[in-house]
């Protein structure tokens, strides 16, 4: 619908996907820590998309040493093989709306009037876009893990707002028809 990533098919103009996103945003909210959020580990992103968010934890537990993300962001798991099996999704039905999880996510926060999370998703789920990461991932071993630098410096051409709601709820409806 909007061209491969990286080409400009309809004339939108190329920019990058860190020019569409927040990438690893930093948390703003003030949380008390009894606070419950979601905890996502790995195993609780499919490579399907879903997210498991049903595991709740006080903030106390998670707020140092795991990865942040709020309702809508996307998570995308930059490690081998998780990366490669294509791991991730957009984070929904978080408790109070907030979620911490694995260290081995990069989180893409959509701009408002920019980005909608189900299309910055999407462009992570391509063939192309994964293959480019991995060509790019550093570390040895299975500890090879896609730098933050790819996902800012990903050129994209990113089309209007209004396609990309248009797309997100052609692709709701559809997963809708699927159940």
């Amino acid at each position: 619908m909007f061209g491969e990533p990286g080409s400009d098919v309809f004339g939108w103009g190329i920019t990058t996907l860190g020019n569409c996103c927040i990438l690893n945003p930093r948390r703003t909210e003030k949380l008390e820590p009894e606070q419950e959020c979601s905890f996502v580990p790995m195993p609780a992103v499919s490579e399907k998309g879903r997210i498991d968010a049903s595991c709740h934890k006080p903030f106390s537990a998670v707020c140092k040493g795991f990865t942040y993300f709020a309702e809508n962001d996307v998570l995308f798991a930059k490690i081998t093989p998780c990366m490669e099996n294509g791991k991730g999704a957009v984070a929904k039905e978080l408790k109070n709306g907030i979620g911490f999880g694995s260290t081995e996510f990069h989180v893409l926060r959509p701009l408002k009037n920019v980005s909608n999370p189900l299309w910055l998703y999407v462009i992570t789920m391509f063939p192309k876009f994964r293959s480019d990461a991995e060509k790019v991932m550093t570390g040895t071993g299975g500890q090879r893990r896609v730098p933050i630098s790819y996902l800012e410096q990903y050129p994209i051409s990113c089309p209007p707002i209004e396609l990309q709601e248009q797309f997100a709820t052609f692709v709701s409806q559809s997963d809708k028809s699927k159940h």
